[in-house]
C-alpha cells in the first residue's frame, strides 16, 4: 500500500512539473539521407532537432507552446517533394516548413501562397526566386550577394581594381547565376570590379590545368567557384601544377570544410568560403553553446549545424511573435507569415548567428543592409575572418 502512494506520488510530482502545454506545433523539415548531401544531413537535422528541444524547454514551456519537428527525407529530388507535400499538409498541418535547397524552392514557391504555409531555408537564393509577393524565404541572400560581401572587404584591402575570374558550368542554372550577380556586381561598381574572365567546365572535371592556364592570361586577384566541391579541388590543383597560388572564393555547399574531406588545405592558403551566418568556429557565438549544452544523439557541430540551427531559431523566433500577436493556441500559417514580415529580428535574438534581420514583399530574403562573414585558410586550418560582419554593396537584380 506504501509502494502504491509512493507511486502515486511520484507521478503527481511529475504532472505538476510537465509544462502545461496551451497548444502543439509542428514545423515539417526536408532532408536529405539518400541523395547528395546524405553525408552531411545527420549535422543538418541535429541543428534544428537541438535547437528546437532547447526552445521547447526553455521558451516554449513558458508560453505554453511546444513544437515538434517532423523530418522527412526529400532526397533533394523536386518528384519526392512533389508527392510527399499534399500529404504533409493534409496530416501534419505545418505552420511552417524548413526546407532545404533548390528542389524546394522550385517545387513548393508557387504552391506556398494558396496552402498558407511559409517556407524557411537555411540555403542561400539565386535570382530565379527572387520574385516578389512569395511564401519562400531565407535566412541568406543570394550566393551573389555574399561573395560580394567579400568581395568588397577584398576590394577595400586591396586598393584599386579588384579582378575576378570565376569558374562555373553552364547547364546548372543556379550554378550560371552566380556568376551573372557577380557580373551585375561588377557593371554597378565599374571602378572596383571587373569580371575578366569564366571558364565553364564540368561539374566533376579531371583536369583544369588548361582553363586555369588561359584565365591566368588575364591576371585575375581571385577565383571565384561557387559550383562543387569537385572543381574548387581541380581548381586548386590546377593552380599548384601550374606553380600559382591565387586565393579561391567558395560558398557553404562546396566550402573549406567539404574541401578538407579530400585535399590538403596547407594547398589552400589564403582561399575563402563566403556566406551571411557566423562562422561555425567562431570564438563567441551563443548559440554554439546551446547545441553543445543540449546536443543528443551522433550530430557534430560544424558549417552546416550552423546553417540549419539558425534556420530552426528564425522559425522559432518568428513563432514567439505569432504567439504574442494572435495567442498560443491560435498560431496558423497565416499567422507565421504575417509575423516574419511585421517584425525585426535582432542579432541578439538570434544569439549571434545571424545579423539583425527584416523582411518584407518584394524580396525572398534579408532586405535592408545586408551583411556576411567568411572562413579563410591559414596555415592549413580554417579559420574566422575577423569577428565583424562585412557589409554587402547594394545591387540591382540581374
Amino acid at each position: 500500500m506504501a509502494f502504491k502512494t509512493v507511486l502515486a506520488a511520484a507521478a503527481m510530482l511529475a504532472a505538476a512539473s510537465a509544462p502545461a502545454w496551451s497548444a502543439e506545433y509542428t514545423m515539417s523539415a526536408s532532408a536529405d539521407f539518400s541523395g547528395p548531401f546524405a553525408d552531411v544531413m545527420p549535422n543538418a537535422m541535429s541543428g534544428i532537432e537541438t535547437i528546437t528541444a532547447w526552445w521547447n524547454k526553455d521558451v516554449g514551456a513558458k508560453l505554453g507552446v511546444k513544437v515538434n519537428i517532423k523530418i522527412y527525407d526529400m532526397r533533394y529530388d523536386a518528384a519526392v517533394i512533389a508527392r510527399t507535400w499534399p500529404s504533409i499538409l493534409s496530416r501534419d498541418q505545418p505552420i511552417m516548413h524548413l526546407g532545404f535547397g533548390s528542389p524546394d524552392l522550385t517545387t513548393l514557391m508557387t504552391r506556398l501562397p494558396n496552402d498558407k504555409v511559409p517556407m524557411l531555408i537555411g540555403t542561400a537564393m539565386v535570382s530565379m526566386v527572387w520574385k516578389p509577393g512569395g511564401w519562400h524565404f531565407s535566412t541568406r541572400p543570394t550566393y551573389s550577394h555574399e561573395f560580394a560581401g567579400l568581395l568588397d572587404d577584398l576590394q577595400k584591402k586591396q586598393g584599386g581594381k579588384l579582378r575576378i575570374g570565376a569558374v562555373s558550368t553552364q547547364t546548372a542554372a543556379g550554378f550560371v547565376d552566380q556568376v551573372k550577380g557577380i557580373e551585375k556586381l561588377a557593371a554597378t561598381y565599374p571602378d572596383r570590379f571587373e569580371v575578366v574572365d569564366t571558364q565553364w567546365v564540368a561539374t566533376t572535371p579531371v583536369s583544369m590545368t588548361s582553363n586555369m592556364r588561359a584565365m591566368l592570361e588575364k591576371k585575375p586577384d581571385v577565383v571565384l567557384v561557387g559550383g562543387t566541391t569537385a572543381q574548387v579541388a581541380a581548381t586548386a590543383s590546377a593552380l599548384e601544377e601550374l606553380n600559382v597560388k591565387l586565393p579561391i572564393i567558395t560558398s557553404t555547399h562546396n566550402g573549406l570544410s567539404e574541401v578538407a574531406k579530400g585535399f590538403d588545405l596547407k594547398k589552400m592558403n589564403g582561399s575563402y568560403s563566403a556566406f551571411s551566418f557566423a562562422p561555425d568556429n567562431q570564438a563567441r557565438l551563443p548559440l554554439r553553446d546551446i547545441y553543445e549544452a543540449n546536443k543528443t544523439g551522433s550530430g557534430q557541430w560544424g558549417i552546416i549545424t550552423t546553417q540549419s540551427a539558425a534556420q530552426a531559431l528564425l522559425a522559432l523566433r518568428v513563432l514567439e511573435k505569432a504567439v504574442a500577436k494572435v495567442g498560443p493556441d491560435k498560431v496558423t500559417g497565416q499567422a507565421m507569415y504575417d509575423a516574419l514580415l511585421a517584425n525585426k529580428f535582432t542579432e541578439q535574438e538570434l544569439l549571434g548567428v545571424l545579423p539583425d534581420i527584416d523582411f518584407d514583399q518584394t524580396a525572398p530574403f534579408p532586405i535592408g543592409a545586408i551583411k556576411a562573414k567568411a572562413q579563410v585558410v591559414a596555415d592549413g586550418k580554417i579559420q574566422p575572418m575577423g569577428d565583424d560582419w562585412m557589409p554587402v554593396p547594394a545591387f540591382d537584380k540581374w
